[in-house]
């Protein structure tokens, strides 16, 4: 894959560059899941005294052309490279370099070759060595309680939307409400290897029943099909509520699920508004 000759080029362009101290690469090529289409992704430490003056842009289009970078809407730094390979950057100070531990819960290493591509002190070795291993437990009452009332919180909004008759601002938001549902389907389902974004790989990892029953949460914002993936979204939360919840102790508030389920069932009938 030609993103593996990018990925080298970036390696040989650091090892040159003084003013960077460590790299560490993660995602899917660190994981060894990459294919033709995906993005390639870096961590990239400068010294302290350099970081404010390193020309971030410049720097990457030495490395590969590139067409666009901008700071996109996930906190990453983005390069649109003109070959058309995506790449997300983190350009951090090298007194940064702590935080890499506290990374955990959004990635892993299957060892510390696969992330590390330049390390002069031995300090990005030192606190990657907790990422190693592969992708952390998930589950717990905490975990657990929060995607619960998430799912409850987005349910609520999105059927107060569907009243009010804002369906395509309900068709966004229903997107979002299945983050928190698909983490529970893969806690149920005990496939919580891509759990950071719980779509993703959706058709490899889950159960052929989990994939045709999330297909009826989908639709478009026509309002009656919008109104039927609410009820299914909402139907399967519930249901999990109880099955993934109910042995960690975790309860939603009844009066609250008990509005929501007026709600959804009494939602649809303002088609004219669309």
């Amino acid at each position: 894959m030609f993103q593996q000759e990018m990925i080298e080029r970036l390696r040989a362009a650091a090892e040159h560059d003084g003013r960077i101290v460590a790299v560490l690469m993660y995602g899917s090529f660190a994981t060894g899941e990459a294919d033709l289409f995906s993005d390639i992704e870096f961590a990239v430490f400068l010294d302290d005294e350099d970081f404010a003056a390193f020309d971030r842009h410049s720097w990457l289009d030495a490395v590969s052309p590139v067409a666009a970078f901008f700071a996109d809407d996930f906190g990453h730094e983005t390069a649109l490279f003109s070959n058309t390979v995506r790449g997300e950057f983190h350009f951090l100070r090298r007194s940064d370099l702590l935080l890499v531990a506290s990374w955990q819960e959004h990635g892993w290493l299957p060892s510390l070759d696969a992330g590390v591509l330049l390390d002069r002190t031995g300090e990005l070795a030192h606190y990657a060595a907790a990422l190693v291993g592969g992708p952390p437990a998930r589950g717990g009452s905490v975990q657990v309680r929060s995607l619960v009332l998430n799912l409850l919180n987005l349910m609520l909004l999105g059927g107060n939307l569907l009243h009010r008759g804002e369906y395509a601002r309900a068709w966004a938001l229903l997107g979002r409400a299945h983050e928190p549902l698909l983490k529970l389907v893969r806690l149920s389902e005990r496939r919580t290897d891509h759990w950071p974004t719980p779509s993703r790989a959706l058709e490899d990892d889950l159960s052929i029943f989990a994939r045709v029953r999330y297909q009826g949460c989908t639709a478009s914002a026509e309002p009656d099909a919008l109104c039927a993936a609410y009820r299914a979204t909402w139907q399967w939360g519930r249901e999990l509520f109880a099955t993934v919840g109910g042995p960690l102790g975790v309860d939603a508030p009844a009066g609250i699920v008990d509005h929501v389920q007026r709600l959804i069932d009494t939602a649809g009938g303002r088609s004219a508004n669309w």
